[in-house]
């Protein structure tokens, strides 16, 4: 399958039967070949897969850029279906899938093979897939092997994030200086974050959570960038669309470069003067994306976010619009990962700084009136209810860290931890993979060290040598 080949158009029925692959998968995970349930939903997805083989010599389902296509065509994703198809691409990535193409033929008995193995057994390769198969007799599914490479060619996530941080830099001194930022490297590292986010969509999360690496400004702009193409990638969006909300998301605070740091920095209540200087940012950023150069689809919705960002859902927060009488979609985004980092990294003018698990409440609290209610339950989603970072309590007396969220679909209380205490400190454990209730480690209760919020949920020391 080459990029080049592929159509943009797919139909209602392209999606079906990819949404139909995937339920049959997700249903062998919990039922046995003997099951009705499990039957039917292989005799259905037989049957429609041999009439279109039947017409078309065979149906070919693969994955390509982390979307899903049949045959040519790739298949639209939407709210409602994104998680479904999140599921299918992650089996086939962790099998080294490129495609499958069912052949006329294809029977039920073939369908439930494959079923069977994708849900059960661990991805060692789609050549142990098709022996596997083909110890089942399965001869009308062939198995598509990844070009040789191809799965290892994204970056690493602690390299996309060294990157953004690195370019992040770059640009404040160029602003600050008066010389444009460099826009060939502003596009590496947000093309960098949204590759890293579509492979693997939580693997950057924990380290937004590494609040000392730089000063707040550039940390905080590549969080909100990460934040904000996690919460896109869930509601949908095309690569395109992805790359330009990085975008806008990453140069969102760039109005204050012009705040002099001591008042960012000042430890006690603003003058009326400074805080008129905080609310004026977001024009002033608007107003120097405005002055950068030619202007694109892209820069607009940049211009857009770096105005709207501090806007609420109901119009209130600054400034005061005249004229608009709604939030933009990335406004809105971006705004729930502004405030979500910016409350739970400590500051000095608050005595106590949120937990990423309290930073969720608030978001919720807040729905409806600074936030879009939609994207604020579909963010805690992303989360969990214990976001990266949090640091927490767990039945047996020890204390662990949060260090990654649940999968898509899993519980949201059930997330991956690292133990702070105990006989095996560092030791990771996935909450959500213990299945004795005798024995399950739980958490019992949110814990905030020093009130900083948060602490790391890795090791500071993966930078090194980057």
């Amino acid at each position: 399958m080459t990029e080049t080949s592929f159509s943009p158009h797919s139909t209602g029925a392209d999606q079906n039967l990819a949404l139909n692959l995937t339920v049959a998968i997700r249903t062998a995970a919990y039922y046995d070949a003997d099951n009705v349930v499990l039957q039917q939903v292989c005799s259905s997805l037989a049957s429609e897969l041999g009439t279109r083989a039947a017409q078309r010599g065979s149906v070919r389902i693969g994955i390509h850029s982390h979307c899903v296509f049949v045959g040519d065509a790739r298949v639209r994703t939407s709210v409602s279906t994104y998680t479904r198809f999140a599921y299918l691409t992650r089996i086939f990535e962790a099998w080294g899938i490129n495609s499958l193409t069912f052949h006329a033929g294809v029977s039920e008995s073939d369908v439930m093979a494959l079923a069977l193995v994708l849900a059960r057994q661990r991805g060692e390769g789609p050549d142990e897939l098709a022996a596997v198969l083909a110890g089942h007799g399965v001869r009308n599914i062939e198995v598509d092997l990844l070009a040789q490479g191809q799965a290892a060619q994204t970056i690493a996530p602690v390299e996309a994030y060294a990157v953004a941080v690195q370019i992040a830099r770059k640009i404040r001194e160029s602003l600050e200086s008066g010389q444009r930022a460099d826009a060939r490297q502003i596009r590496h590292v947000t093309q960098a974050i949204v590759d890293q986010v579509m492979s693997a969509p939580q693997a950057l999360v924990a380290l937004t959570t590494i609040k000392e690496l730089d000063d707040s400004l550039i940390s905080h702009s590549t969080n909100v960038s990460i934040l904000s193409v996690l919460l896109g990638q869930r509601l949908g969006m095309s690569k395109s669309r992805l790359g330009e909300l990085c975008l806008a998301a990453f140069l969102h605070d760039a109005g204050k470069l012009e705040i002099d740091p001591a008042v960012l920095r000042k430890p006690g209540p603003l003058t009326s003067e400074e805080w008129e200087a905080i609310r004026r940012h977001p024009i002033v950023a608007a107003r120097a994306l405005l002055g950068v150069g030619r202007l694109t689809s892209p820069s607009m919705r940049a211009v857009i976010v770096a105005f709207e960002h501090h806007l609420n859902y109901d119009l209130s927060g600054y400034p005061t619009p005249r004229i608009k009488d709604h939030v933009s979609l990335f406004g809105n985004i971006v705004a729930i990962a502004d405030r979500y980092d910016a409350v739970t990294t400590a500051r000095p003018y608050r005595d106590i700084d949120l937990t990423p698990h309290e930073a969720l409440g608030y978001v919720m609290e807040e729905s409806g009136r600074q936030f879009d209610p939609a994207l604020a339950k579909l963010f805690v989603e992303i989360m969990g209810f214990y976001p990266p970072g949090t640091v927490v309590g767990l039945n047996n007396g020890d204390v662990a860290v949060v260090c990654e969220p649940p999968m898509m679909g899993r519980p949201l209380d059930r997330p991956k931890i690292r133990l702070l205490t105990g006989g095996h400190l560092g030791e990771p454990i996935d909450l959500d993979d213990q299945v004795d209730e005798g024995t399950r480690i739980k958490i019992t209760c949110v814990f905030n060290p020093g009130n900083k919020g948060q602490v790391p949920a890795v090791d500071a020391s993966v930078f090194e040598g980057l």
